[in-house]
């Protein structure tokens, strides 16, 4: 007797930047991924790009408005005759008054700030597509990218919890109110620095997924090997700002900050994006 013929199974494989389908016990393999995939994917990869580029460069610009002052001049501690309680309290009063002027620059900068991670997400897991190959550094940059802007996204929604104390006006300060406004004066420090590990450890693993951008790049010969060496130098910098973040140093910070998201991230977001621009006006 003559055994049936075996009919051919259709086996999903992944490999070179695209989904495939292998048939079983002939070695064929049927692209799944159409050109319309590919642009679409582009498409998306270069709005998002674009997106957080700008989100990167609003979010820095507001938050160097505050730490310089230029909105409103931050409070100072005053000791007077009146005692330590007395002067803390009005001290914490006229941070509100501060806070409560520019509470439209601290949501502004701490809801844009999570988009654009969010777009950095989408930009990571489009440029996986384009790219070839089945390397570690590949599959590691969406990780990277996805874990890191999840961490400073939360971290930046965690500070803007204090907007529940800052939106209404501080009022006058009176003997009897001086505990209770120095408790919710410290709450709003307990949540600042509730975020600071969060924020340094985010740009932490934004840093290494960054690298691994970068270790792509130079293993792709369709890639521009500059983008590579970017990529170095804006993962360094951000090591740099992560660790100005958890010692506190605000001047280094500040500057570190303006390197960031004024310069090398809008111009990796940016240089990312054209280069899913043209992927997707070729395929």
């Amino acid at each position: 007797m003559f055994r049936p013929a075996a009919t051919p199974s259709v086996d999903r494989t992944f490999g070179k930047g695209a989904a495939m389908e292998t048939v079983a016990h002939t070695g064929t393999v049927l692209e799944v991924r159409t050109i319309e995939d590919d642009r679409a994917w582009a498409r998306v990869g270069r709005f998002a790009a674009y997106g957080a580029a700008i989100g990167f460069l609003v979010t820095t610009v507001l938050y160097l408005l505050d730490a310089y002052d230029v909105l409103d001049p931050s409070p100072a501690y005053v000791a007077t005759s009146a005692g330590q309680l007395h002067d803390e309290a009005q001290f914490w009063a006229a941070v509100f008054a501060h806070q409560h002027a520019i509470l439209w620059d601290v949501i502004v900068r701490d809801v844009v700030g999570p988009m654009a991670y969010i777009a950095l997400i989408v930009v990571a897991v489009a440029f996986r597509r384009l790219t070839s190959g089945d390397r570690p550094e590949r599959q590691l940059m969406v990780t990277l990218f996805g874990v890191g802007g999840v961490i400073s996204a939360i971290a930046s929604l965690l500070y803007l919890g204090n907007v529940e104390f800052w939106r209404l006006p501080a009022g006058p300060i009176t003997t009897d109110g001086e505990t209770s406004m120095i408790a919710v004066g410290r709450a709003t420090t307990a949540i600042d620095r509730l975020t600071t590990w969060p924020e340094a450890f985010g740009y932490l693993v934004l840093a290494v997924g960054i690298v691994c951008l970068g270790m792509l790049v130079r293993h792709d010969d369709a890639l521009p090997r500059r983008l590579g060496a970017f990529a170095y130098l804006t993962a360094a910098v951000l090591v740099a700002l992560a660790v100005a973040t958890v010692m506190d140093a605000d001047a280094a910070r500040s500057i570190l900050a303006l390197g960031v998201g004024v310069v090398l991230a809008p111009v990796l977001c940016i240089w990312l994006g054209r280069i899913l621009g043209r992927a997707g006006a070729t395929a």
